[in-house]
C-alpha cells in the first residue's frame, strides 16, 4: 500500500471485497494512510478495534542517508529483532520516510446499528460511559459532546436539548444484525437507567451518516467560532474521565478561557478544544493547558492519545517524560538521523539536552 492512499478510499475499496481497515480518524476522506502511520492515528472505532499501528503488519522506509529498509511481517507472529516497524509508527516523520505499507485488514461486520442519547448533564453521560465499559459491552464506538459543542451545531440537531448544559453520547455497535440488536437493546437500556433524557436509534443509513456529520462538523465550527484556539488531545482512566470534566470550570475561569470538550469517551480519549475571544491571550491559554495537562497526569492519564507531539505540544513533553527517557529516545533519533535532517524541530527540544554517557 502506497503512504499516499486516502483512507477513506482505502476502506471503501476493501469494503467491496468484505474487508474491513477499522482506523477511522475524523477527517478520513482528506488524510492518508502515511500520515496516519506516522502519528498512529485513531479514530472512534479505537474502543474496539484500536489504533493504526495494530493494522500495520510491516513497512518500507527511506533514511535519511538514503538507504531502503524493509521491516515487519506478512504473518500473524513475528519476533525476529527488535520492533523496527512499530518504532517508526508513531515516530512523526522523524526517523525515516515511509513509502510502503503492508496493513492487516479483517472481516467486515455485516452490520452497524448506531444511537444517541441525550442527558441533562455532561457528568451523567460520562458516568453512562463508564457504565457501558464496566458491564463488557463493547461497542464500535462511545463519543460524547458536551454543551458548548452542541451550542455550536444546534441547528442541526433533529432534537430540542434538555437543558443548557445538556451534552450527547453517539454510540454505535456492529456485528451480526442479531448481535447489534440485542447489543443496541442493552445499551439503550443503561442510558435510560443512567438518566438520558431521550434515546433516538438511527433508524436509516442516512439517519446514521447525519449523526456523524453533527460529529465531524464540531471541530470545524470550534475553530470558526473563536479567536484563538488550541486542541489537546488527552487520555485517562475511562473511571477518571468524570474528574477530569469536573475541573474543567475552575480552568475555564481561572484563565477566562471556554473549553469545548468532545471526543472518543469510549476509550478515556478526551479532545480539550482551548478557546479565547481574541489572539492575544496565548499565555493565558498556555497556562490553563499546562494546568488541565497536569490534572490529566494526575489521573494517570497521558497527554496525547493520537494527536502525537509536533511543536505545539513539545513545551509540555517533559510533564509526562523523564529526562532519562527522552535523552534515550533522542540517541535513537540520532542513530537513524545523526544530521537531523528528517522533521527538525519536531518532538524533541535538541536545545541544552545532554547524550546518555
Amino acid at each position: 500500500m502506497e503512504p499516499g492512499v486516502i483512507t477513506h478510499d482505502l476502506r471503501q475499496a476493501v469494503q467491496e471485497k468484505g474487508l474491513f481497515y477499522p482506523p477511522d480518524p475524523a477527517s478520513l476522506e482528506t488524510n492518508t494512510i502515511g500520515g496516519n502511520a506516522a502519528t498512529n492515528a485513531g479514530g472512534p472505532a479505537c474502543v474496539k478495534y484500536g489504533t493504526t499501528r495494530d493494522y500495520i503488519l510491516g513497512l518500507e522506509a527511506v533514511l535519511p542517508n538514503g538507504t531502503l529498509i524493509h521491516s515487519g511481517v506478512k504473518t500473524r507472529k513475528g519476533v525476529v529483532g527488535y520492533d523496527m516497524t512499530h518504532l517508526i509508527v508513531g515516530s512523526e516523520g522523524t526517523l525515516g520516510v515511509i513509502t510502503a505499507l503492508t496493513l492487516k485488514l479483517i472481516p467486515h461486520p455485516p452490520v452497524t446499528t448506531s444511537m444517541i442519547a441525550i442527558f441533562a448533564e455532561l457528568h451523567t453521560a460520562i458516568r453512562t460511559v463508564t457504565e457501558i465499559m464496566v458491564r463488557g459491552h463493547q461497542p464500535s464506538a462511545v463519543e460524547f459532546m458536551d454543551y458548548r459543542c452542541l451550542e455550536l451545531v444546534k441547528e442541526m440537531l433533529p432534537f430540542q436539548l434538555p437543558s443548557e448544559k445538556a451534552s450527547l453520547l453517539l454510540i454505535e455497535t456492529d456485528g451480526t444484525e442479531e448481535q447489534t440488536e440485542n447489543e443496541i437493546r442493552h445499551l439503550a437500556k443503561i442510558c435510560a437507567q443512567s438518566d438520558a433524557t431521550d434515546v433516538l436509534p438511527a433508524e436509516t443509513p442516512q439517519a446514521r451518516d447525519r449523526m456523524w456529520e453533527i460529529r465531524r462538523q464540531i471541530s470545524l465550527r470550534i475553530h470558526d467560532a473563536a479567536g484563538m484556539y488550541l486542541s489537546e488531545d488527552v487520555v485517562v482512566p475511562i473511571g477518571r474521565i468524570a474528574d477530569l470534566v469536573d475541573s474543567l470550570p475552575a480552568i475555564e475561569n481561572r484563565y477566562d478561557l471556554k473549553i469545548c470538550a468532545f471526543g472518543h469517551a469510549g476509550d478515556g480519549n478526551i479532545h480539550l478544544n482551548f478557546t479565547a475571544s481574541d489572539r492575544d491571550r496565548g499565555t493565558a491559554m498556555e497556562q490553563g493547558i499546562r494546568q488541565a495537562l497536569t490534572k490529566v497526569l494526575s489521573l494517570e492519564g497521558t497527554i496525547s492519545g493520537e494527536h502525537g507531539i509536533g511543536m505545539a505540544k513539545m513545551p509540555f513533553i517533559d510533564m509526562e517524560l523523564s529526562q532519562e527517557s527522552m535523552c534515550l529516545q533522542m540517541e535513537i533519533k540520532r542513530l537513524f538521523d545523526p544530521n537531523l535532517i528528517l522533521n527538525p524541530g519536531k518532538i524533541f527540544d535538541w536545545s541544552g539536552v545532554p547524550k546518555i554517557e
